[in-house]
C-alpha cells in the first residue's frame, strides 16, 4: 500500500483540482494525474470525478474518504514517535482559523513554534464559517482550530481568551466623540453585520436582539476588510472583538473604536478533536499558543 497515493487523494479532494495539489505536494499535475489513476485501479472504483472546473468527490470517493485520513494520520504519527526517539521533531500540522484569526493570532504564534521546531511542516488553513471550522477538527481536514466559541459547539475545546467587543465607526460619525457608546445610542444608527454561508455572527445577533438594534438589511459581507471598507463610507457602526480591531486598525485610518455599554465579550477558543489523543507538535503547539495569548492578549 502506497500511503502517498492517499495523501494526493485527500489534498486533491480538498484543493477541488490535481495542478493545486500538484503545486501543495511538490508534484508535477502529471504525477497527481498517474497516482489517483493507479489508486483507483486498486481500488476498482472511481474515487474523483474530472471536469473542466477541477475534480469532486463521487460518491465512493465520500465514503473511503474518512479512512484515508486515518490512514494518513497513523503513518504521520508513526514517523513523528520514530523520530521522537530519536531526538528530531518532524511532522506537519493543519491550522485553522479565520483569516483575521489567521493573521492575529495563528502567524505569530506559528512564527514562535517553527523557531523552536524548523523540521515541522505547518499548513494555515482559512475559513470564515464557524460550522465549516468545526467540520474541518471532526474530520480531520485541521489539527486545531483557533476560532471564537459558538453555541453547541461539539468538539473539545479550551478557552484561551475572553475578548470585549469594541463598536467600530467612522471618525467623522457624531459618536465617535464620546468615549464610550451605549446599546441607547446605537439605536439611533444602523449595524453593519458579518455574515458567513452559515449566518450571522451569534455573539453580534442576540446582543442586537437583546437590545433593539437594528441591521443595515441592505447589506453584509462575509469579508471583515470589506465590510470595515464600507463602514468608512456610511454613518453606520460595527461589532468587532479587540483583538480583530487591533489587526485590521492599521488598514482603516479613518475609523476608530469605542468601547460599548452594556459590554459584549466573546470566547477566543482553542479546538482539537481530542486532547488526548494530540500528536506530539499538536501539544507543543498548544503550548506556544498559551504563551502567545499571555504574552500578547491578557
Amino acid at each position: 500500500m502506497n500511503i502517498e497515493k492517499y495523501k494526493v487523494f485527500l489534498t486533491a479532494a480538498r484543493k477541488g483540482s490535481f495542478i493545486q495539489a500538484a503545486r501543495e505536494l511538490g508534484y508535477t499535475p502529471s504525477a497527481v494525474t498517474q497516482m489517483m489513476n493507479s489508486l483507483e485501479n486498486e481500488c476498482g472504483f472511481s474515487l474523483l470525478q474530472r471536469s473542466n472546473k477541477g475534480v469532486v468527490l463521487t460518491k465512493e470517493g465520500h465514503a473511503i474518504l474518512p479512512y484515508a485520513r486515518q490512514l494518513v494520520e497513523v503513518e504521520e504519527r508513526l514517523e513523528e514517535q520514530c523520530e521522537n526517539i530519536k531526538g528530531i521533531h518532524l511532522g506537519r500540522l493543519r491550522i485553522a482559523g479565520f483569516t483575521s484569526t489567521a493573521c492575529a493570532i495563528i502567524l505569530p504564534v506559528v512564527e514562535r513554534f517553527q523557531e523552536r521546531y524548523p523540521n515541522i511542516d505547518v499548513d494555515i488553513l482559512e475559513e470564515n464559517s464557524p460550522k465549516t471550522l468545526a467540520e474541518w477538527v471532526r474530520s480531520g481536514v485541521a489539527d486545531i482550530t483557533i476560532t471564537t466559541k459558538q453555541p453547541d459547539y461539539e468538539n473539545e475545546w479550551i478557552i484561551l481568551n475572553v475578548n470585549p467587543y469594541v463598536a467600530v465607526l467612522s471618525k467623522q460619525n457624531p459618536l465617535s466623540r464620546n468615549e464610550c457608546i451605549t446599546a441607547e445610542e446605537m439605536q439611533q444608527s444602523r449595524v453593519l453585520m458579518f455574515r458567513s454561508r452559515h449566518g450571522l455572527e451569534s455573539n453580534v445577533a442576540e446582543y442586537m436582539k437583546k437590545y433593539n438594534l437594528q441591521p443595515l438589511s441592505t447589506f453584509t459581507s462575509n469579508c471583515n476588510y470589506v465590510m470595515l471598507k464600507k463602514l468608512e463610507q456610511t454613518p453606520c457602526v460595527s461589532l468587532l472583538p479587540v483583538y480583530m480591531w487591533d489587526f485590521y486598525a492599521p488598514m482603516h485610518p479613518g475609523l476608530t473604536a469605542r468601547p460599548i455599554s452594556p459590554s459584549l465579550t466573546c470566547d477566543i477558543i482553542l479546538t482539537v478533536a481530542s486532547f488526548s489523543e494530540c500528536s506530539v507538535p499538536a501539544r507543543a503547539f498548544i503550548e506556544c499558543t498559551k504563551e502567545f495569548i499571555k504574552d500578547s492578549l491578557t
